[in-house]
């Protein structure tokens, strides 16, 4: 008997992982002698024998109405499930698998919780694809990132990130965080395809962290890294079976990841060993062809179109194609008291809007009258090309701690210049020059004075509250780009300014602050930072919407304890600062 047709469709506009998961089932069913073609968004018409695979989350969600197939063809279609109990999109699945007339998943866990809801379902066992290996198999191939990460945005997620820093620190990482939200293109912080499989290839160890409230493996991303010898350490899991811990892969407590990381940085030995197992268990011990016999079986039992099924239940009509795809709305802001058009749903009272006024009014009467003091503390250290600038507002800490951390780093800068703006000059200093100002003039007068003080090529940019690594100027600097910046690692976001800059998400939130290395004519060009009192405290949020071009250095090379600012303009009249922007 001839296998039937089984075309696997994924949604127009939908997620590119969804694509490149039915394109490795479709090429599974070929090697298991079926025959298998995969579509993008609606369904081709179908012949005598065709049987359609759908990712049904996604499919239903982001297909329009009128592109959707009908009912008889639904008779038609298998469910290939790929979410984990506990996450809003697998609760999506399970109200859509009985308007189809079969299904297939990817997860231990979800298979049985689909069953125990009454839904008939196949385990479908991923494995080994040539469509993923971009490895080979070579022990000796030379790998340039020590520890990779990639899996979207969240708070309990940024939190252990973060937590992972100072094990990391000495150590080539590179972190891939991306906003929760449709992905498309490549970026530098999602990488589909090609660039992902290269990119695993080229690391050593895979750290893997669950998402919202599941425990369960992350099959897909563990088994891409497996088959590109990148070494895998997660956090524990409920269906790691039949991957032996400790011989396939590490398993650890989610807080301990990066120590076990670099410990077994330092063990070669140890990371080949497990290196080799992961690759030969995935090659020789998952059966993903048994798991396509199955999947053409259930596809014959279905090419009558005779199944019974349940009509879809109501779903919300998706965007225009057209349509710009929606941003994430948990990125954090940079600001602890300001998150952009998120800060302008309430009202501005009269006293506001005259408060506002009246500290714009004050500011500027300073700029014009306050004394401001230059005082030398330390010579010049030549050869590394780089000034940091520091400012110390009202109400932030002594920045000495971070001078220290700077001087003690893997590249020394040329001179470390403070401004103390409206606070008290400390009798002793680590800086090269400390310039006072008697009273608050701004962060952006601040820096344009220490500016006028710098000699080198590079200018980084901080302020009091920060820690920094002592591999954060040799880092920043081997990006070897117009600005350089990192994710900054917050007691309470986990990360902050994580993700590069956007337009689109600039004009929302300003999600992007201080920590960034820049050249000397890029900062010129820009005429500086504003000094305009009315945008207090969105000095770098105005430096980034005018960014050209930059490089996220995907490593946690500075912390900040949380800044705690006094009352500013944009606190009394949020809609006017940020509609002058």
């Amino acid at each position: 008997m001839t296998s039937p047709d089984l075309c696997l469709v994924s949604a127009a506009g939908g997620s590119v992982f969804m694509e490149e998961l039915l394109e490795v089932v479709a090429d599974a069913v070929r090697r298991a002698g079926g025959r298998a073609r995969t579509a993008r968004g609606r369904f081709p018409e179908p012949a005598s024998d065709t049987v359609y695979v759908v990712v049904p989350h996604e499919y239903f969600y982001v297909t329009p109405v009128a592109d959707r197939p009908a009912p008889e063809l639904l008779r038609r279609t298998i469910a290939f499930c790929v979410e984990h109990p506990g996450t809003m999109t697998f609760d999506r699945t399970a109200s859509l698998v009985p308007s189809l007339a079969g299904a297939v998943d990817i997860n231990v866990d979800s298979t049985e919780e689909l069953r125990r809801r009454g839904v008939a379902v196949e385990h479908f066992q991923l494995g080994y694809t040539p469509l993923w290996d971009r490895w080979g198999g070579d022990p000796d191939a030379g790998r340039s990132i020590d520890v990779t990460y990639l899996g979207t945005a969240e708070r309990r997620r940024a939190l252990l990130l973060n937590g992972y820093s100072r094990d990391l620190d000495d150590l080539r990482v590179r972190l891939l965080t991306p906003p929760h939200e449709p992905m498309g293109p490549q970026r530098i912080d999602f990488l589909p395809g090609e660039a992902k499989f290269a990119h695993l290839a080229d690391s050593r160890f895979l750290i893997n962290l669950h998402r919202e409230q599941s425990k369960a493996l992350e099959w897909v991303r563990v088994l891409e890294a497996l088959t590109n010898g990148c070494v895998v350490l997660t956090e524990p899991s409920t269906d790691v079976e039949p991957l032996v811990p400790g011989k396939h892969l590490v398993v650890a407590s989610a807080a301990s990841l990066g120590a076990v990381a670099a410990a077994l940085a330092s063990d070669v030995a140890r990371e080949r060993e497990l290196r080799a197992a992961g690759y030969d268990f995935v090659r020789n011990g998952l059966d993903m062809l048994g798991s396509a016999r199955t999947l053409i079986e259930l596809a014959a039992s279905l090419v009558d179109g005779r199944a019974s099924v349940a009509p879809l239940p109501s779903l919300p009509e998706p965007a225009a194609a057209t349509a710009e795809k929606p941003l994430a709305v948990d990125t954090p802001s940079w600001d602890p008291k300001f998150a952009g058009v998120a800060s302008l749903g309430r009202a501005v009272t009269d006293a506001e809007v005259m408060a506002c006024a009246l500290a714009v009014e004050r500011t500027t009467f300073a700029q014009r009258a306050a004394g401001r003091e230059w005082h030398d503390h330390r010579p010049v250290t030549p050869g590394s090309g780089v000034d940091v600038l520091i400012v110390q507002r009202p109400g932030e800490p002594d920045p000495d701690e971070l001078i220290l951390d700077l001087l003690g780093g893997t590249v020394r800068p040329e001179r470390i210049l403070l401004c103390v703006d409206g606070t008290s000059t400390p009798a002793r200093s680590n800086a090269t020059a400390v310039l006072h100002h008697e009273m608050p003039l701004g962060r952006g007068v601040a820096r344009n004075s220490l500016l006028e003080r710098s000699g080198a090529d590079h200018v980084l940019v901080l302020d009091s509250g920060l820690r920094a690594s002592r591999q954060l100027v040799s880092r920043l600097l081997a990006a070897d780009a117009d600005v350089a910046h990192c994710p900054i690692g917050d007691p309470q976001a986990g990360l902050v300014a994580a993700l590069p800059p956007e337009p689109r998400r600039l004009a929302q939130t300003p999600y992007l602050g201080c920590g960034y290395l820049v050249r000397r004519p890029v900062i010129d060009k820009l005429g500086g930072w504003t000094a305009d009192p009315l945008l207090e405290g969105l000095e770098d949020h105005v430096f980034w919407r005018s960014v050209e071009s930059s490089v996220l250095v995907q490593q946690v090379l500075l912390q900040r304890q949380r800044p705690d600012p006094p009352i500013r303009p944009v606190d009394l009249h949020p809609h006017r600062v940020w509609a002058s922007l």
